[in-house]
C-alpha cells in the first residue's frame, strides 16, 4: 500500500489471521526497510518488496525499531539476498539485537550485527531525511521514525491504533507501560500527518 510517495506500507503474513507491517521508503541511491518480520519470511518480504516496485537484492537500509523477534527475525536471510545492507537501531537496543545482552521476552538471541546505532531526535540523510524518535516503554530502545518529507511516523510496537486513534503500547508485552505511555505522548506531540503501527496498520491523522 503505498502512504506516500516512494514509501509503501508492506503487508505480511503472520498466521493466525494477524498481519506484519513494516514500512519501505526510497530515494534515488538509498532503499530502507523498517523493520524485517519473523525468520522464514523472506519469500514473503521479497514478493512484498516487489510489489511495491523494488527489489530485495536492492535494499540498502534495514532499521530495527526494537529487538523483539517479529521485527529482526528475517534480517540474516534479507543480508543474503542484500549482502551490502547496513543494520540500524537505537543504540540502547544494539546489545539486545547483536547477541551482547540475552534479548527481553525469552526470544532466542539472532547475532544480528548492528553496523549503526541512533540517538533521539538523529536524522538519517536518506529518502528526505528520516528522524529517530526513542519511544522506550515497549524496550528499552524502542525508536519511531519520522519520515520528514512526508510527515509519516513509523512506530514499531511503541503504540497501537484502536477505534481509530492512536493508542498506548499492549501493556502484555511492554516492559515499562508508563514509560510507553509517555513516549505515546511525545509521538502525539510532534503531529505526525499519519503513523503506521507494526500489528495496526495506517492511521491519517490529520497533521
Amino acid at each position: 500500500m503505498e502512504i506516500a510517495p516512494r514509501t509503501h506500507m508492506l503487508e505480511i503474513d503472520a498466521g493466525a489471521g494477524g498481519r506484519l507491517f513494516p514500512v519501505l521508503t526510497w530515494d534515488e541511491d538509498h532503499a530502507v526497510l523498517i523493520d524485517a518480520g519473523y525468520p522464514g519470511q523472506i519469500d514473503l518480504f521479497a514478493s512484498a518488496i516487489a510489489e511495491a516496485g523494488q527489489n530485495a537484492a536492492n535494499i540498502t537500509e534495514i532499521i530495527l525499531t526494537h529487538q523483539d523477534l517479529d521485527h529482526i527475525g528475517c534480517v540474516k536471510d534479507l543480508l543474503k539476498l542484500a549482502p551490502n545492507v547496513r543494520v540500524i537501531s537505537h543504540a540502547d537496543e544494539a546489545p539486545y539485537i547483536d547477541g551482547s545482552l540475552p534479548p527481553q521476552k525469552g526470544f532466542p538471541s539472532q547475532h544480528i550485527h548492528v553496523d549503526q546505532t541512533v540517538t533521539d531526535g538523529e536524522v538519517l540523510p536518506y529518502c528526505g531525511g528520516i528522524e529517530a524518535v526513542h519511544a522506550p516503554g515497549h524496550t528499552p530502545g524502542s525508536v519511531c521514525l519520522y519520515l520528514q518529507a512526508s510527515g509519516v511516523m513509523v512506530g514499531g510496537d511503541a503504540f497501537n491504533i484502536a477505534d481509530g486513534k492512536l493508542a498506548g503500547p499492549n501493556p502484555q508485552y511492554t516492559d515499562d507501560m508508563e514509560q510507553g505511555l509517555k513516549s505515546l505522548e511525545k509521538v502525539k506531540a510532534r503531529r505526525p500527518d499519519s503513523v503506521v503501527a507494526y500489528h495496526g496498520g495506517f492511521l491519517k491523522c490529520g497533521g
